[in-house]
C-alpha cells in the first residue's frame, strides 16, 4: 500500500469577500495552515482598499497601491483558491452558493465579509447621476474624472450627500486637495438628513467640526432629505435645488440582494443576523463580520474599526467551528476611538463625549495606525523556497543550473511541460527503436506540428492533445483555459472544432470535493467547447498530487489550399507576450510588479479564444500559422518557418513592435524567469540584442496565433484584428535565405 505525500482535502471553507475581517483569516492561514482544509476566497475585488486610509488618498497623500491589500497574494500564501467574481445566489440550507457565470459550489463552512453599498435606489436619479462611495474599490476609478478635471472658464460644484464621518472626511479632504493644493475653485455642499453633522457621535463632535467646515467655505444643508438627483444637481425635499457638476453619495448602506433569498436569518434592514460569536443565528455553518453583519442584542455602527476588531474573533471561531470546539464571544467596547481626517494632514479625535480638535499630531497617530494595518497584510515574508537536496546542489555546481528540474519553484501551465529539445530527441529515439524492429512509420509524430492531420474515407480530420497544470487556482477558469488552449492547435491548423475528450488528474480530496472540482472544471471547459461548436465526447479521470487538465480535440480540416509564403512576407502575432513571467513573478511573491491586477490581466489573455483571430485571417486567405504556447515565440516561430518551402526559412523579429503585457518587461529586467525559459532559449538561439529578447522565450499558456501573411495584405489584416479589439502587432518578416535562424532587427 502506498501512502500519499500530500494531505487530502477533507473540508471546504469559503471566504466570501475580502473585507477587513477576512484578511485576518487569510493571514492566520498563512501563519498556521489547517491540514486537510480546502480554502476558497471569492471576491469582486483583487486589490481591496482599506477604508481608514481613504481621507489621505482623497487628499493626495497616498497612491492607489498605498491603500490596497492584494487579495490574490494573500490567497496564494494561504494556499487558498482565488475566484474573481460576485456571488449571485446562496442557499444556506443546502450549503451551496453560485458565483455569477459559474455552476453551483458547495461549502462546509462559509464566512461572509462583503461590506455594503449605498442604497442608490432610495433616491430618485441617484443611480444615473451620483457616484456611490462604496464599494471603495470602485470609487477610486470613478473619482479619477473628478480629480483629473481642469476647468478653465467655469466654477465647478461638488455635492456630497451624507453628513456623517464619511461625508465630512470626503468634503474636507477633497477641498484641501483641489482648492488648497491645486488652487482650483470648486464649491462644496454637504447635505445631511440629520440636523447636525457627525450625528453618530455626541453633539460635542459636531460643535468641534462645524467651525472647520465653515472656515473652508463648505456649505452645509442639514436636517433635510434628498428628494431626487438630476443632471443639474440635487433636489431637496423642501424644494430647494443645489446645482452640482458632481454628486457623491455617502449614504447608509444596503445589503447584497442575494441575502434576501439565502434562507439566513436577517435583521430588519436585511443584514446577516449573527450572535456575539459572529455565527449566524439560524445556520451554524455561516459566519459574518463587518458591514454585512448585524450583531443581535449588541448592534454596532457600520464602521471599519469594528470589522478590523472582529478579525481575530472571526479567525478563532472559524477554526473552532471546524474542530467542533467552543466558540469565543466578542465584546467590542461601546465607546471607541474615532480619528476623523479633516484635511491638511490633520485629524480630530472622538471617543464618547471626549473630543480633541483637529491637529497634525492626531493625523500622525491615525497614519501610524493605518499604515501598520496595511503593512500587516502587505509586507509579508516571501514564500520560503524548499532547500535543494545535496544531489541537486552538486549538479547545479556541475553546470546544470539551467535545468528546470533543479529550479526551487517550477512553473505551472505550459511552463510545466518538457523542453522542446528533450521532447524532440525522445521522439526521435523512440522512432528509431520502432524502425529497428521493422515497423513502417507512415504517420510519424512531428514536434514542429501543432496537430496531426489524418485522411479518412469521408473527411480529413485534425487531432491534437494538450494538458496544463493548475497555474490558475479557479477550477472553472482553468477548465476554460485548458479547453481553449487545446482547441488553439485546431485554429492554427485551419480546422473547425468537432469534439473533445477530457483527461483530468484531480488532487486527493474527500469525494464530494472532487465531484465539485469535476463540475467546475468541466462546466468551464464545456462552455468554451460549445461556444466553438464542439462537444465533450468523454474522457478519463485519475487522482494525483496535483491538479492537471487536458483535452484531446478533433476538428474537421479546411479544404482551402495553403498559401505559399514569399520572401519578405509579414509575421503577425495576435496576443501580447509575458504570461509566463507574470505568473512566475506572482508565484514567487514579487507583488511590487506582479500584483493581482497583473496576474488577472494575464489570466484574461489566457481565457481569450484564438477563434476570432483565426476567422479574420481566414477572410484574407489560408496562411501558415502556429499558436505560441509553452515553447515560446522563438521556438514556435522556428517550427513554423521549418514548414515553409525546404524548411530553411529564417525569422527576422522587430522587437520594438512586440506586444507585451505590463509589467512583463520590468519583471524580466528584475531577473524573473519561468522555469522553462532556459530550455526554450537553448532550443531557438537568436542573433541580436534587445531588452525584450528574453520574452521571445517566455512560455505562454493560451498564447496568440503567429501567422505568415502576404506583405501586401498585412496592413489590412492587422487593422481588422485591431478593430476586433485584439492586441495584435506586426512583429517582423520571413526571409527565405536558407539560414533557418532567428535574427533580431
Amino acid at each position: 500500500m502506498f501512502q500519499s505525500e500530500t494531505e487530502p482535502d477533507l473540508k471546504h471553507l469559503v471566504l466570501l469577500g475580502g473585507g477587513h475581517a477576512q484578511v485576518s483569516v487569510l493571514k492566520s492561514l498563512i501563519m498556521e495552515p489547517i491540514r486537510g482544509l480546502r480554502v476558497t476566497l471569492i471576491s469582486r475585488d483583487i486589490l481591496t482598499p482599506y477604508s481608514g486610509m481613504l481621507p489621505g488618498y482623497l487628499e493626495g497623500l497616498y497612491s492607489d497601491k498605498d491603500i490596497t491589500i492584494d487579495l490574490s497574494h494573500l490567497a496564494r500564501l494561504a494556499g487558498a483558491r482565488f475566484i474573481h467574481g460576485s456571488v449571485v445566489n446562496l442557499d444556506a440550507d443546502r450549503r451551496k452558493l453560485t458565483v455569477e457565470g459559474y455552476p453551483e459550489m458547495g461549502y462546509d463552512l462559509l464566512s461572509i465579509n462583503i461590506g455594503s453599498s449605498p442604497d442608490m435606489a432610495a433616491i430618485k436619479g441617484a443611480k444615473d447621476h451620483a457616484i456611490p462611495v462604496k464599494p471603495i474599490s470602485q470609487l477610486l476609478a470613478r473619482l479619477h474624472p473628478v480629480l483629473d478635471e481642469r476647468p478653465q472658464d467655469q466654477k465647478k460644484t461638488i455635492a456630497i450627500i451624507g453628513g456623517g464621518a464619511g461625508g465630512v472626511e470626503m468634503a474636507l479632504s477633497l477641498h484641501h486637495r483641489l482648492n488648497i493644493k491645486e488652487k482650483r475653485n470648486l464649491q462644496f455642499n454637504l447635505i445631511g438628513r440629520s440636523p447636525r453633522v457627525l450625528s453618530e457621535f455626541t453633539p460635542q463632535a459636531a460643535a468641534t467640526i462645524m467651525p472647520v467646515l465653515k472656515s473652508q467655505n463648505i456649505t452645509c444643508h442639514l436636517g433635510v432629505a434628498v428628494d431626487a438627483i438630476t443632471q443639474e444637481g440635487v433636489m431637496l425635499a423642501n424644494g430647494h435645488m443645489i446645482k452640482a457638476d458632481h454628486v457623491l453619495a455617502v449614504t447608509a448602506g444596503r445589503p447584497a440582494p442575494f441575502l434576501a433569498t439565502s434562507g439566513l436569518a436577517l435583521d430588519e434592514k436585511g443584514f446577516v443576523a449573527v450572535n456575539d460569536t459572529l455565527q449566524s443565528t439560524s445556520h451554524d455553518t455561516v459566519f459574518a463580520a463587518g458591514d454585512i453583519a448585524s450583531v443581535i442584542g449588541s448592534p454596532r455602527p457600520k464602521a471599519g474599526v469594528f470589522a478590523v476588531r472582529a478579525g481575530p474573533i472571526l479567525t478563532q471561531n472559524l477554526r473552532r467551528q471546524l474542530l467542533e470546539d467552543t466558540l469565543q464571544r466578542w465584546k467590542p467596547q461601546k465607546n471607541y476611538l474615532a480619528l476623523i481626517g479633516t484635511g491638511d494632514r490633520k485629524a480630530m479625535a472622538v471617543r464618547g463625549k471626549f473630543v480633541l480638535p483637529p491637529s497634525r499630531l492626531l493625523w500622525r497617530l491615525k497614519e501610524w495606525i493605518d499604515r501598520r494595518f496595511i503593512q500587516k497584510f502587505s509586507d509579508l515574508p516571501p514564500m520560503p523556497q524548499p532547500s535543494p537536496s545535496p544531489l541537486a546542489q552538486l549538479m547545479a555546481k556541475q553546470g546544470h543550473d539551467g535545468e528546470a528540474a533543479l529550479a526551487a519553484m517550477r512553473c505551472l501551465g505550459c511552463g510545466a511541460k518538457t523542453g522542446f529539445s528533450d521532447l524532440d530527441q525522445g521522439i526521435a529515439e523512440a522512432q528509431a527503436y520502432l524502425r529497428a524492429q521493422g515497423y513502417d512509420l507512415d504517420q510519424e509524430i512531428k514536434t514542429n506540428a501543432d496537430s496531426a492531420s489524418i485522411d479518412l474515407p469521408q473527411n480529413r480530420i485534425v487531432q491534437s492533445v494538450d494538458a496544463i497544470s493548475a497555474l490558475v487556482d479557479d477550477p472553472f477558469i482553468l477548465g476554460r483555459i485548458a479547453a481553449l488552449h487545446a482547441m488553439s492547435d485546431l485554429f492554427a491548423s485551419h480546422a473547425k472544432p468537432h469534439s473533445a475528450l477530457a483527461i483530468l488528474t484531480l488532487p486527493h480530496a474527500f469525494s464530494r470535493l472532487q465531484k465539485n472540482d469535476i463540475t467546475q472544471i468541466l462546466a468551464g471547459a464545456m462552455l468554451a467547447l460549445h461556444q466553438h461548436g464542439a462537444k465533450l465526447a468523454g474522457g478519463h479521470t485519475s487522482a494525483g498530487a496535483d491538479l492537471q487538465v487536458g483535452f484531446a480535440v478533433t476538428g474537421l480540416a479546411s479544404d482551402k489550399p495553403l498559401y505559399t509564403p514569399q520572401d519578405g512576407d509579414a509575421l503577425i502575432l495576435t496576443k501580447p507576450l509575458g504570461i509566463g513571467v507574470i505568473m512566475a513573478g506572482h508565484a514567487e511573491g514579487n507583488h511590487d510588479l506582479a500584483d493581482g491586477l497583473a496576474r488577472q490581466a494575464a489570466i484574461d489573455v489566457m481565457a481569450q479564444s484564438n477563434a476570432d483571430a483565426a476567422n479574420i485571417f481566414a477572410g484574407f486567405g489560408c496562411f501558415p500559422m502556429t499558436d505560441v504556447t509553452g515553447f515560446g515565440l522563438a521556438r514556435h516561430g522556428l517550427s513554423l518557418a521549418s514548414s515553409i518551402g525546404d524548411g530553411t526559412a529564417s525569422l527576422e523579429f522587430d522587437l520594438d513592435n512586440l506586444p507585451l503585457l505590463s509589467p512583463a518587461l520590468s519583471l524580466v529586467e528584475d531577473g524573473v524567469a519561468s522555469s522553462l525559459f532556459h530550455a526554450n532559449r537553448l532550443a531557438a538561439p537568436a542573433r541580436g540584442v534587445h531588452p525584450a529578447l528574453p520574452l521571445i522565450y517566455d512560455p505562454q499558456t493560451g498564447g496568440g496565433l503567429l501567422a505568415v501573411v502576404p506583405h501586401g495584405k498585412a496592413d489590412a489584416i492587422l487593422q481588422k484584428l485591431l478593430d476586433a479589439e485584439l492586441d495584435a502587432a506586426m512583429i517582423g518578416r520571413i526571409s527565405l535565405d536558407g539560414q533557418a535562424e532567428i535574427r533580431i532587427k
